[in-house]
């Protein structure tokens, strides 16, 4: 990369960081994945604390980071271009905390059961689906998957065999809507399970959906969901949604109030992503570095970039 191009890359990156983060730590740690598109390593990320500690200013470590030989054999060439914005490494790092947090509340939330309807489960790069991709760690017997087929998605992918076995358990595609649940049978799953989908359909199809599942759960079975709330994606997307097939982004109150309506009894809660300073401020200049540092999994589910909720059938209880 020839000098002009080196100092106009550096420049963009400083004015970025400099809007993302406030703490030298959540600076250091955006810079490594803007600029090396990786988590940082705990012996480089205190021996740049330490420059900066001993008088380096931000713009020296930014600097040095992209003369660094890491940073070059990344390039292509003389030029930059094929590299990823800041912003996108930026989102990149936010997703790969919100997928992490996501394969812990699978592992350590989920219920264990042996029949398991997954709504919305369909992955395109596994073909055991979402479900066991993010770590479920209580192999079923079954697991069914109900979700579009994929050349109906937004974003096509692979179409897997309709039926898949992985070690003992079975697993079956049963492309469709998920509003419609009606070719399952009554008192069939110990498990129904939606992860972030009930946002893409509406209320009036939640409604329908929410009345069938109490219809298909077993006596004591468990109806589980995450979702985004829309009190933190609000503060990045006032006036639409977070993606552009979202129907509806709910908050947490309203959505347990909706699952009690239809004589569901909520068992458990939990908050994906801690972001109570930057929804009690309606500051989203502290979401980068709140999404960042803290918690994963916590116990204020109204003030967190995600919510799950795990409930029963009244009867049941």
């Amino acid at each position: 990369m020839n000098p002009e191009a080196a100092k106009r890359l550096e420049a963009t990156i400083q004015k970025t960081l400099a809007t993302h983060a406030k703490s030298d730590k959540s600076y250091l740690w955006m810079a490594y994945w803007v600029i090396f598109e990786r988590e940082a390593d705990p012996d480089g990320l205190e021996g740049w604390l330490n420059e900066l500690k001993t008088g380096a200013s931000r713009a020296d470590v930014i600097k040095n980071m992209v003369e660094a030989n890491e940073f070059k054999q990344k390039l292509t060439g003389e030029e930059s271009s094929n590299y990823r914005s800041t912003e996108e490494n930026i989102n990149s790092m936010l997703d790969t905390k919100l997928h992490s947090a996501r394969m812990k509340m699978v592992r350590t939330l989920l219920p264990s059961a042996k029949v398991i309807l997954d709504l919305g489960g369909y992955s395109a790069s596994d073909q055991r689906g979402a479900l066991l991709q993010l770590g479920y760690p209580h192999l079923p017997e079954n697991i069914y998957i109900r979700d579009l087929p994929p050349d109906k998605m937004m974003f096509p992918g692979q179409e897997w065999p309709i039926q898949v076995k992985y070690q003992n358990c079975n697993i079956e595609y049963v492309y469709g809507s998920m509003t419609d649940l009606s070719c399952f049978q009554e008192n069939s799953f110990d498990l129904v399970w939606s992860g972030e989908s009930i946002e893409h359909i509406t209320k009036e199809e939640a409604e329908q959906l929410f009345d069938q599942v109490y219809k298909l759960l077993k006596s004591g079975g468990k109806f589980a969901l995450d979702t985004p709330n829309r009190k933190a994606t609000k503060l990045l997307f006032p006036n639409n949604y977070i993606h552009p097939e979202h129907k509806l982004e709910y908050y947490f109150d309203d959505l347990c109030k909706l699952l009690e309506k239809h004589n569901f009894k909520i068992l458990d809660t939990k908050g994906i992503i801690d972001l109570s300073k930057s929804i009690e401020t309606s500051s989203k200049n502290t979401i980068n570095h709140e999404f960042i540092y803290n918690q994963q999994l916590n116990d204020s589910p109204d003030k967190s970039y995600c919510f799950y909720i795990c409930c029963m059938r009244a009867e049941d209880l």
